[in-house]
Protein backbone atom coordinates (compact mmCIF):
# COMPACT_ATOMS: atom_id res chain seq x y z
CA UNK A 1 0.00 0.00 0.00
CA UNK A 2 0.98 3.55 -0.61
CA UNK A 3 1.73 6.07 2.26
CA UNK A 4 -1.52 7.81 1.66
CA UNK A 5 -3.87 5.06 -0.11
CA UNK A 6 -5.12 4.45 3.84
CA UNK A 7 -6.84 7.95 3.99
CA UNK A 8 -8.80 7.37 0.85
CA UNK A 9 -11.44 4.76 2.37
CA UNK A 10 -11.77 7.97 5.12
CA UNK A 11 -12.17 10.74 2.11
CA UNK A 12 -14.70 8.12 0.87
CA UNK A 13 -16.93 8.11 3.84
CA UNK A 14 -16.93 11.89 3.92
CA UNK A 15 -17.62 12.34 0.26
CA UNK A 16 -20.53 10.03 0.35
CA UNK A 17 -22.15 12.30 3.41
CA UNK A 18 -21.38 15.46 1.23
CA UNK A 19 -23.41 13.86 -1.88
CA UNK A 20 -25.93 13.16 0.68
CA UNK A 21 -26.88 16.44 1.20
CA UNK A 22 -25.10 18.73 -1.91
CA UNK A 23 -25.49 17.95 -5.68
CA UNK A 24 -22.22 20.12 -6.33
CA UNK A 25 -18.88 18.65 -6.20
CA UNK A 26 -16.93 18.86 -3.07
CA UNK A 27 -14.61 22.11 -3.06
CA UNK A 28 -12.09 24.56 -0.77
CA UNK A 29 -12.61 24.33 2.53
CA UNK A 30 -14.80 21.10 2.53
CA UNK A 31 -12.30 19.14 0.98
CA UNK A 32 -9.46 20.45 3.77
CA UNK A 33 -11.93 19.57 6.44
CA UNK A 34 -12.99 15.85 4.72
CA UNK A 35 -9.03 15.42 4.06
CA UNK A 36 -8.14 16.84 8.02
CA UNK A 37 -10.47 14.02 9.26
CA UNK A 38 -9.22 11.69 6.91
CA UNK A 39 -5.39 12.17 8.06
CA UNK A 40 -6.98 12.14 12.25
CA UNK A 41 -8.72 8.71 11.51
CA UNK A 42 -5.33 7.44 9.97
CA UNK A 43 -3.35 8.13 13.00
CA UNK A 44 -1.17 10.83 10.95
CA UNK A 45 -3.01 13.73 12.58
CA UNK A 46 -3.67 17.14 11.43
CA UNK A 47 -3.20 20.62 13.17
CA UNK A 48 -6.77 22.12 10.58
CA UNK A 49 -8.89 23.95 12.42
CA UNK A 50 -12.09 25.74 11.03
CA UNK A 51 -10.98 29.50 11.86
CA UNK A 52 -9.52 29.89 8.34
CA UNK A 53 -5.98 30.63 9.63
CA UNK A 54 -3.41 29.14 8.17
CA UNK A 55 0.23 30.29 6.28
CA UNK A 56 -0.27 30.91 2.56
CA UNK A 57 0.36 27.74 0.50
CA UNK A 58 -0.39 25.62 3.05
CA UNK A 59 -3.64 24.54 4.79
CA UNK A 60 -2.38 22.12 7.65
CA UNK A 61 0.77 20.48 8.59
CA UNK A 62 0.34 16.61 9.68
CA UNK A 63 2.01 15.02 13.13
CA UNK A 64 5.47 14.51 11.56
CA UNK A 65 5.54 17.79 10.09
CA UNK A 66 4.79 17.67 6.91
CA UNK A 67 2.56 20.34 5.27
CA UNK A 68 -0.35 20.10 3.24
CA UNK A 69 -1.60 22.36 0.13
CA UNK A 70 -5.12 21.17 -0.49
CA UNK A 71 -6.22 21.89 -4.16
CA UNK A 72 -9.04 20.85 -6.20
CA UNK A 73 -7.89 19.85 -9.80
CA UNK A 74 -9.55 19.46 -13.29
CA UNK A 75 -8.39 16.13 -15.26
CA UNK A 76 -7.87 16.07 -18.99
CA UNK A 77 -10.00 13.53 -20.82
CA UNK A 78 -7.06 10.80 -21.00
CA UNK A 79 -6.09 11.65 -17.29
CA UNK A 80 -2.64 12.44 -18.56
CA UNK A 81 -2.93 15.85 -17.32
CA UNK A 82 -4.37 18.19 -14.13
CA UNK A 83 -4.83 21.61 -13.87
CA UNK A 84 -5.14 23.51 -10.88
CA UNK A 85 -5.00 26.81 -9.71
CA UNK A 86 -2.52 28.87 -7.26
CA UNK A 87 -1.86 32.07 -5.64
CA UNK A 88 -2.76 35.36 -6.72
CA UNK A 89 0.15 37.13 -7.25
CA UNK A 90 -0.91 41.19 -7.87
CA UNK A 91 0.88 42.40 -4.96
CA UNK A 92 3.68 41.16 -6.50
CA UNK A 93 4.79 43.80 -9.02
CA UNK A 94 7.19 42.23 -11.07
CA UNK A 95 7.83 38.82 -13.08
CA UNK A 96 10.98 38.62 -10.47
CA UNK A 97 8.91 39.57 -7.31
CA UNK A 98 6.12 37.05 -8.35
CA UNK A 99 8.80 34.13 -8.85
CA UNK A 100 10.35 34.90 -5.71
CA UNK A 101 7.51 34.69 -3.69
CA UNK A 102 6.82 31.06 -5.44
CA UNK A 103 10.56 29.81 -4.61
CA UNK A 104 9.88 30.17 -0.42
CA UNK A 105 7.52 26.99 -0.33
CA UNK A 106 6.08 26.37 2.56
CA UNK A 107 4.52 23.08 1.65
CA UNK A 108 5.72 19.62 0.95
CA UNK A 109 2.86 18.00 -0.56
CA UNK A 110 -0.22 19.03 -2.73
CA UNK A 111 -3.39 16.81 -1.96
CA UNK A 112 -5.75 17.04 -4.88
CA UNK A 113 -9.07 16.40 -4.80
CA UNK A 114 -9.59 16.75 -9.02
CA UNK A 115 -12.57 15.14 -11.36
CA UNK A 116 -13.08 14.85 -14.65
CA UNK A 117 -15.94 17.39 -16.40
CA UNK A 118 -17.13 14.32 -18.92
CA UNK A 119 -17.38 11.92 -16.46
CA UNK A 120 -19.52 14.54 -13.87
CA UNK A 121 -21.80 15.31 -17.07
CA UNK A 122 -22.56 11.97 -17.48
CA UNK A 123 -23.65 11.70 -14.11
CA UNK A 124 -20.54 9.69 -12.71
CA UNK A 125 -19.43 11.32 -9.39
CA UNK A 126 -15.80 10.37 -9.07
CA UNK A 127 -12.95 11.96 -7.64
CA UNK A 128 -9.44 11.36 -8.19
CA UNK A 129 -7.29 11.49 -4.96
CA UNK A 130 -3.56 12.76 -6.32
CA UNK A 131 -0.74 13.38 -4.53
CA UNK A 132 1.91 15.91 -6.05
CA UNK A 133 5.21 16.05 -4.21
CA UNK A 134 5.51 20.19 -4.08
CA UNK A 135 9.13 20.17 -4.66
CA UNK A 136 8.50 19.34 -8.20
CA UNK A 137 6.96 21.98 -8.96
CA UNK A 138 10.06 24.86 -9.42
CA UNK A 139 8.36 27.75 -10.69
CA UNK A 140 11.37 29.92 -9.92
CA UNK A 141 13.92 28.08 -11.74
CA UNK A 142 11.81 27.88 -15.26
CA UNK A 143 12.21 30.19 -18.06
CA UNK A 144 9.06 32.53 -18.53
CA UNK A 145 8.49 34.71 -21.53
CA UNK A 146 5.11 37.25 -21.34
CA UNK A 147 2.12 36.47 -23.03
CA UNK A 148 0.25 38.88 -25.65
CA UNK A 149 -3.42 38.85 -26.53
CA UNK A 150 -3.95 37.68 -30.24
CA UNK A 151 -6.15 40.36 -31.52
CA UNK A 152 -3.72 43.50 -29.43
CA UNK A 153 -0.58 41.77 -29.35
CA UNK A 154 0.88 45.16 -27.48
CA UNK A 155 -1.41 44.38 -24.57
CA UNK A 156 0.37 41.81 -22.36
CA UNK A 157 -2.06 39.11 -21.18
CA UNK A 158 0.63 37.88 -18.32
CA UNK A 159 3.58 35.40 -18.49
CA UNK A 160 3.88 31.01 -19.19
CA UNK A 161 6.75 28.70 -18.95
CA UNK A 162 6.70 24.93 -20.19
CA UNK A 163 8.60 23.16 -17.65
CA UNK A 164 9.72 19.06 -18.70
CA UNK A 165 6.54 17.81 -16.86
CA UNK A 166 4.29 20.91 -16.42
CA UNK A 167 3.26 24.46 -17.65
CA UNK A 168 2.03 27.41 -15.92
CA UNK A 169 1.00 30.54 -16.65
CA UNK A 170 0.09 33.80 -14.55
CA UNK A 171 -2.90 35.08 -15.60
CA UNK A 172 -3.49 39.27 -15.46
CA UNK A 173 -7.12 38.65 -16.58
CA UNK A 174 -7.76 37.01 -13.17
CA UNK A 175 -5.65 39.25 -10.35
CA UNK A 176 -2.38 37.89 -11.51
CA UNK A 177 -3.21 34.27 -10.65
CA UNK A 178 -1.15 31.10 -10.92
CA UNK A 179 -2.50 28.41 -13.13
CA UNK A 180 -0.48 25.03 -13.67
CA UNK A 181 -1.08 21.99 -15.47
CA UNK A 182 1.01 18.89 -14.45
CA UNK A 183 1.66 15.62 -16.53
CA UNK A 184 0.71 12.22 -14.67
CA UNK A 185 4.52 11.72 -14.56
CA UNK A 186 4.53 14.06 -11.28
CA UNK A 187 1.64 12.07 -9.33
CA UNK A 188 2.91 10.63 -6.99
CA UNK A 189 0.04 8.99 -6.18
CA UNK A 190 -3.12 8.82 -8.15
CA UNK A 191 -6.84 6.91 -5.97
CA UNK A 192 -10.00 6.99 -8.00
CA UNK A 193 -12.95 7.46 -5.68
CA UNK A 194 -16.22 6.28 -7.06
CA UNK A 195 -18.90 8.19 -4.55
CA UNK A 196 -21.58 5.39 -5.88
CA UNK A 197 -24.85 5.42 -3.63
CA UNK A 198 -25.89 7.46 -1.13
CA UNK A 199 -27.22 7.25 2.98
CA UNK A 200 -30.75 7.27 3.51
CA UNK A 201 -31.86 9.29 6.42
Amino acid sequence: MSKYECLVPHIKERLTLHHNIYESQCKAEYWEEHCAYALDEVGMGSDWQADFNHLVGIDMVSNDGVGISNKGGKLNKAHSTMTISGSRLTKHKTLDDKLEFLSHKVEDMVFCLATDAIEWVAGERNYYFIVVDATTLDYHNQEWEETFKKKEPTKSTGYKCVAENYNAAIKKAMSDQLWTTISSELFVEMHKIVIDRLIVV
